[in-house]
């Protein structure tokens, strides 16, 4: 048998290759299918790996290709290794949407409701491919991005962020409006003033946990603060606790003009300069030429219609 060190050298990838195939469906049929080769080369290759690794490798038992001790010792180096530089190597092919392949997005309950168009476009165009929406725990999560635990982030800034490691996207910008229940006092208001604004309870969404929003931070240049009675996490709900109360709710247009009527929402626009926010797509710099996510890009980059 040839040292180990002799080995690697010596040997051909796509016998390896071969060994990994008939290794795990135990038929040369099978084995010679998949590696688009003719049964009796499939034959002639195992031949020559017999001979280079100086073992049967797999006996025929019952028509089936079983293998011998020396094989399954083997194979526990040789599967992990080949599956590595298959990874390592599936960059430098083109993307094929019509293989099973799952994108892994971090989104905010918004984004995700504004993805709602590309879902139903890859699910008429695409079925093959599956979409993991998770949830979007920091604003740019750029190690996640890095180690390719997520192929993207979908969130929404207010100002250009910096960053050395990630790109970004810009998918559509939106304005802000404030949001009454029909029954409050100033849904009659033609125009909402900046004292009734600040008269009022407002509710708070903070996606990250944070104690302040936009709208706080751009009445705080102003030396003005807004009282918060009730803080949550998700855009999509907040518009449900107007029903009734006497609280004012600041949020992305699209949205609020979508839920308006079935909530019985007025809609003003804010009595205050508030910069429009900005959905964006990010991803990690070291994978920007990766075929798979510039295709993914491709088709996200389409839809600017809500």
């Amino acid at each position: 048998m040839h040292g180990e060190h002799s080995l690697l050298p010596n040997i051909d990838l796509n016998l390896l290759k071969l060994f990994a195939s008939l290794y795990q469906s135990g038929s040369v049929s099978k084995t010679a299918q998949e590696l688009n080769l003719s049964q009796s080369a499939c034959s002639h290759a195992l031949t020559r790996l017999r001979q280079r690794l100086d073992d049967d490798l797999f006996i025929r038992i019952e028509n089936e290709m079983v293998p011998t001790v020396f094989a399954q010792q083997i194979a526990q180096s040789v599967l992990p290794a080949l599956q590595l530089l298959s990874n390592g190597l599936t960059s430098c092919e083109p993307f094929n949407a019509n293989h099973s392949t799952t994108f892994t997005i971090a989104t905010t309950d918004y984004t995700a409701w504004c993805l709602k168009p590309l879902v139903n476009h890859f699910s008429a165009q695409y079925p093959q491919i599956n979409l993991r929406f998770v949830s979007l725990e920091q604003r740019i999560p750029q190690e996640a991005l890095k180690n390719g635990t997520l192929d993207f982030a979908c969130g929404f800034s207010h100002q250009q962020e910096r960053s050395e490691s990630v790109v970004d996207h810009l998918w559509f910008a939106d304005q802000y409006v404030t949001a009454v229940s029909k029954q409050h006092p100033i849904a009659q208001c033609q125009q909402l003033t900046l004292e009734h604004f600040l008269l009022y309870q407002h509710i708070l969404i903070a996606p990250w946990n944070e104690t302040k929003g936009i709208v706080d931070i751009m009445l705080a240049k102003m030396k003005k603060t807004r009282t918060i009675a009730v803080t949550v996490p998700h855009v999509l709900i907040a518009p449900y606790y107007l029903t009734q109360s006497p609280y004012l709710l600041t949020l992305p247009k699209t949205y609020a003009q979508q839920i308006a009527q079935p909530l019985e929402l007025t809609l003003l626009a804010p009595p205050l300069n508030i910069p429009s926010y900005k959905i964006k797509l990010y991803l990690h710099k070291t994978r920007q030429n990766d075929p798979r996510l510039t295709w993914f890009i491709d088709q996200f980059k389409r839809f600017f219609a809500l």
